[in-house]
């Protein structure tokens, strides 16, 4: 038992002689304490911002929608400026607006690749569907 602790006492001096450092068991303790005492904290943060009410799904008026759809038929990708003057004239935020073009953007495409016709950006991601297009006119 003694040659473990001289063992431990050489190997922790030969660390601090290559730089190391080398951690006590109280400073390990304290370390751990901190680590531990960070954790319950941000845990706590956590429930706090929990804690209030779940926000509702915004579902668009027939009136939004439309005019959404009817601008996206037109420019897929409106400017910033455009965005903000359509979410001023809807009454909805900036970011509803431009999630929605996003979300509409990656629905095209979809509907692209489904039914086996290539996207307008080329980027369906299926050999097959370009191939289907040029048997059916041939």
């Amino acid at each position: 038992m003694q040659s473990s602790k001289s063992e431990k006492k050489s190997i922790m001096k030969s660390m601090e002689s290559f730089g190391l450092d080398v951690l006590y068991p109280s400073s390990l303790q304290q370390l751990t304490g901190n680590t531990i005492l960070q954790e319950k904290e941000q845990e706590q943060s956590k429930l706090e911002r929990n804690q209030g009410p779940k926000r509702t799904r915004l579902v668009f008026t027939d009136l939004q929608r439309r005019t959404l759809l009817a601008i996206f038929r037109e420019n897929h990708r409106p400017t910033k400026e455009l965005q903000i003057t359509i979410s001023q004239q809807l009454g909805l935020e900036l970011t509803t607006v431009s999630n929605f073009f996003m979300n509409a953007r990656r629905r095209n495409v979809n509907k692209w690749a489904e039914e086996g016709r290539p996207s307008s950006t080329g980027s369906s991601g299926s050999s097959v569907s370009s191939s289907a297009v040029s048997c059916s006119t041939a």
